[in-house]
């Protein structure tokens, strides 16, 4: 019974070195927006350390008998990173819809829109990045969420911690979030337009 808790955690594991990703990306790929970089690396930490810490959990419940339906670990495809890269580039504006599975953020040039990040292309740019960061941080709360109601069934105390230290740090994560889309969306959407 444990391996469905076991790939749930790993489930959680790869979505939290995603939003890792996204948010290391995000300052990267867009250079001219002063305020993302200190704050994407700290969120970025944070995501990693919570990846970090929940590993032992993910093995403890996978167990040694079970380790033949271990998922491959997470890294990403170079090849689709590239190719989505190139698509990305080639497409626009318009492109931002344009997501794979590891949701590739744009390259820095892309990004800046030759606008300065903050209208033009680059203002929807970052705006439709920092919302599907947002949803990851939302996919990553819901599951501390479920995992502490599991831990709390199994009686793991320290299972349950995790959950409690992680999941303030998300909801954290999720307000700076909301807070960056409301400010982005106004120059994205309408003064980009005048």
């Amino acid at each position: 019974m444990t391996v469905h808790l076991a790939d749930y955690l790993e489930l959680l594991l790869r979505t939290e070195h995603e939003l890792s990703g996204g948010f290391h990306a995000l300052w990267r790929g867009h250079p001219r927006e002063p305020d993302l970089c200190g704050v994407c690396e700290r969120l970025a930490a944070q995501c990693r350390a919570h990846a970090e810490r929940l590993e032992p959990f993910q093995r403890r419940y996978r167990g040694p008998q079970q380790m033949e339906h271990r998922m491959e670990p997470w890294a990403p495809d170079p090849a689709i990173l590239d190719a989505t890269r190139t698509e990305l580039q080639r497409a626009g504006p318009e492109g931002v819809g344009l997501v794979t599975a590891v949701r590739l953020r744009l390259t820095p040039a892309r990004a800046a829109g030759g606008k300065g990040g903050n209208g033009g292309d680059g203002g929807l740019v970052l705006l439709r990045e920092l919302h599907r960061l947002y949803l990851l941080a939302t996919e990553c709360e819901l599951s501390w969420s479920v995992v502490a109601l599991v831990a709390r069934g199994l009686k793991d105390d320290d299972l349950l911690d995790l959950a409690g230290r992680c999941t303030p740090e998300t909801a954290v994560q999720l307000l700076w979030l909301r807070t960056r889309m409301r400010r982005a969306a106004p120059q994205a959407l309408v003064v980009a337009s005048w």
